[in-house]
């Protein structure tokens, strides 16, 4: 018989939770080195998001 997992907050607010603290440590960590422009976390999410949006609207 096996015991299931503990979970800190829940069965689907831990992935989430980790997902989130590992954004905010890249984050900081970008803000310690000084990525170049263009390089960021931010600006390549908000690249990818442009993408998709603009493939949606040529279909």
């Amino acid at each position: 018989m096996t015991t299931s997992a503990p979970y800190l907050l829940g069965r689907f607010l831990d992935p989430l939770f980790a997902i989130c603290v590992g954004a905010m440590s890249y984050y900081s960590y970008e803000q310690k080195v000084q990525r170049p422009a263009g390089h960021t976390l931010d600006e390549l999410i908000r690249k990818k998001y442009d993408r998709l949006k603009n493939k949606k609207t040529e279909l």
